[in-house]
């Protein structure tokens, strides 16, 4: 027994503590586990009564400690924990490799700057660059937006493999957030493939009326993409030639960085 399991053995269990310690030893298995964490594995993983690992994983993932990978079934660490823990724990990869891209385009452009990364069927911004404008977009880190109504969804969407990619258009629930919000299949397909062929995304009051989002899709170390940038304007702010300019910027920056 190591020094820490020593010291845990030697305390007094504390009151009401079993349910709680269940669910920490749950959030570990599926940290370890990563693909893995499927139902049946976290079972044999805890040694605890299926019934037991049904609730434990139904309550954590009602309060979005946990998510269920809508593509393999498996669960994962969920956007609660990130919100919780973005302060203290070290940025990933990306979030270091972006997060001075990140300031840049802030600068360049005056506007809100997010970053972006898929958290089941649904995007997660992870680090952001706020507007000093008094008008602005609103959003917080762990924040979750759909990836068919925004510019970093369909910029991260575009940016797989087709494969991958209709494998999550077969999942997304493709409801309206506004009244220009793209809902079938088809015509989300089809501006997918606008958006290959042009290089960046957008977002045209698809997610927050009166609010336009460009969108370019990011890649890790291995060169795989794994999240999107945006830039969020105010549409009665962005003058004739801005979006070329908003454009031009995330481009020239993200490729300074390798970010593309």
């Amino acid at each position: 027994m190591t020094a820490n399991g020593e010291e845990r053995a030697k305390r007094p269990p504390v009151q009401g503590a079993a349910a709680v310690t269940k669910g920490l030893r749950l959030l570990q298995a599926i940290a370890e586990l990563g693909d893995d964490a499927t139902i049946r594995q976290l079972q044999a993983r805890l040694g605890l009564p299926r019934p037991t690992v049904y609730r434990l994983l139904n309550t954590l993932e009602q309060e979005h400690f946990i998510e269920r990978n809508p593509l393999g079934g498996e669960y994962v660490l969920g956007r609660e924990l990130l919100r919780l823990t973005h302060q203290s724990l070290a940025r990933s990869s990306l979030q270091e490799r972006a997060r001075a891209t990140l300031r840049a385009i802030g600068k360049q452009t005056g506007e809100t700057v997010h970053l972006g990364v898929p958290f089941g069927c649904h995007m997660t911004f992870v680090d952001k660059v706020e507007s000093p404008e008094a008008v602005r977009m609103a959003s917080y880190i762990g924040m979750p937006v759909p990836m068919h109504s925004t510019s970093v969804g369909k910029a991260y969407l575009a940016g797989l493999d087709e494969v991958i990619c209709e494998q999550y258009l077969a999942q997304l629930t493709l409801e309206p957030v506004t009244h220009r919000t793209c809902t079938t299949v088809n015509a989300l397909r089809q501006e997918l493939t606008v958006t290959r062929e042009r290089g960046y995304a957008i977002d045209d009051e698809e997610n927050e009326l009166g609010i336009i989002c460009f969108g370019q899709a990011v890649r890790g170390a291995d060169g795989r993409v794994e999240g999107a940038i945006s830039v969020s304007v105010p549409r009665y702010r962005l003058p004739d030639n801005g979006q070329q300019r908003i454009l031009a910027c995330i481009r020239s920056l993200c490729s300074d960085a390798g970010l593309v």
